[in-house]
């Protein structure tokens, strides 16, 4: 197998019993699927939590799989079934701690998970404009944060991880259509609270 061998073609080595596939496929899109979580969450505890619960799942369901689904979509559709359990859980148990995206970073290079936490874009940059971009990427979370699950999901499915519609639809349980105008509904939502807070668009 190479890096041109498609997430489709590994899931079916997978299925037929291949570790190395699934080894790839986990190093492909482990990072995207973190990243999701931390996003909406705030919580890079249970972030971390339910990154691993994401791919233990995928092992269970492996033979479940249809080749004729994108694979991404599938998996984002195991994530975002784990995101609306824990933020029902979450709604129920109003205590539950959770930590700021931006604050809560750890200090060194790495996250939790050994995954290198994101680099904003430092290098050459005086202090002001550092902090003034930890500021928007701060404000943005917290804009992605207070969507609904769905909106959530959507948006960043389709602006971030570059998602069609048509694959993100079936995750949400809605048409291509459907899907594209709750995209832009929370695209509004997310720019109205960037304004808001004394920051440009991002997204």
């Amino acid at each position: 197998m190479s890096e041109s061998t498609s997430d489709e073609i590994l899931m079916a080595a997978y299925q037929a019993g291949n570790q190395a596939a699934f080894a790839e496929l986990f190093d492909r899109h482990g990072g995207s699927v973190y990243g999701f979580l931390a996003r909406r969450l705030a919580d890079y505890s249970l972030a971390e939590d339910l990154y691993q619960e994401t791919f233990l799942r995928l092992h269970r369901a492996r033979h479940s799989y249809d080749s004729s689904r994108p694979f991404r979509a599938w998996l984002f559709g195991i994530v975002h079934n784990l995101l609306c359990d824990a933020l029902r859980l979450r709604a129920r148990s109003p205590l539950t701690h959770t930590l700021d995206v931006a604050s809560a970073a750890p200090s060194n290079d790495e996250g939790t998970t050994g995954r290198p936490v994101r680099d904003l874009g430092s290098f050459g940059r005086s202090p002001e404009e550092i902090l003034a971009a930890r500021e928007s990427v701060s404000a943005l979370s917290d804009a992605l944060r207070a969507l609904p699950v769905d909106e959530g999901t959507v948006l960043i499915l389709a602006r971030i991880e570059g998602l069609s519609y048509d694959d993100i639809g079936p995750i949400v349980g809605r048409s291509a259509a459907a899907t594209k105008q709750l995209a832009y509904r929370a695209l509004k939502r997310v720019r109205a609270q960037m304004v808001d807070a004394g920051h440009g668009e991002m997204l």
